[in-house]
């Protein structure tokens, strides 16, 4: 029984290590990237948003269990490309883990998330309607489509015949497609930092706030 606990244990280690280095080279490489390749005449916008909520693909509903959901965040740079429009990536994580039968199994979705996106301020077209908000406020509408990378891994807990604990671990992985609509809104501050929120169907939950610097 030690001996299971300890593999376990261990293996649960090690995979929290890999996770937490696969999120951080993701992040090196969207902050540097800007200063590497984009960044020109202070027209590169990078948003770092923490989705709330649960949303479709990323959220699964098992009666009878405690649920518990890891903290999503979502990171996009995007480069002004046309008047009004910009082009961009995005890379993001959302992670949900299920206990049941007295919390000795589970199963765990961890979700890794990149793609494109295009983005179109309304600021414009809203003057033309005499309805544009006031006080500095910008409105966009944004399209998003990628992929998903889920990991599932369920950990089952048996008593074999002679009243041993056994541990069965099953992983799998599946690449899911993503595509989504969001209305969204911002605020600068100043003319490098902003917040912004939006709402829709593009990041792991259907509402999301952060933060957005102009480069």
């Amino acid at each position: 029984m030690r001996y299971q606990f300890c593999k376990s244990f261990i293996e649960d280690y090690y995979n929290m290590i890999r996770k937490i280095k696969s999120q951080l080279a993701l992040l090196i490489v969207v902050l540097v990237l800007p200063n590497t390749i984009l960044a020109q005449k202070n027209d590169v916008r990078l948003n770092i948003g923490i989705p709330l909520g649960k949303y479709g693909k990323f959220d699964h509903n098992f009666m009878g269990t405690n649920e518990t959901n890891s903290p999503s965040f979502i990171i996009q740079l995007e480069k002004n490309w046309k008047p009004d429009l910009s082009i961009g990536a995005y890379v993001g994580y959302a992670g949900q883990k299920h206990e049941f039968n007295l919390g000795f199994d589970e199963v765990k979705y961890n979700y890794y998330r990149f793609g494109t996106v295009l983005t179109y301020e309304l600021n414009g077209w809203l003057s033309e309607m005499n309805i544009a908000p006031d006080n500095g406020i910008e409105m966009y509408a944004s399209v998003k489509t990628g992929l998903s990378l889920e990991n599932r891994k369920s950990t089952i807990s048996r008593l074999d015949g002679g009243n041993v604990p056994t541990v069965r671990t099953n992983r799998n992985n599946e690449l899911l497609f993503d595509l989504g609509v969001l209305l969204g809104t911002r605020y600068h501050f100043s003319n490098q930092f902003g917040i912004f929120a939006e709402l829709g169907w593009g990041n792991a939950g259907f509402f999301t706030i952060g933060t957005t610097f102009t480069l």
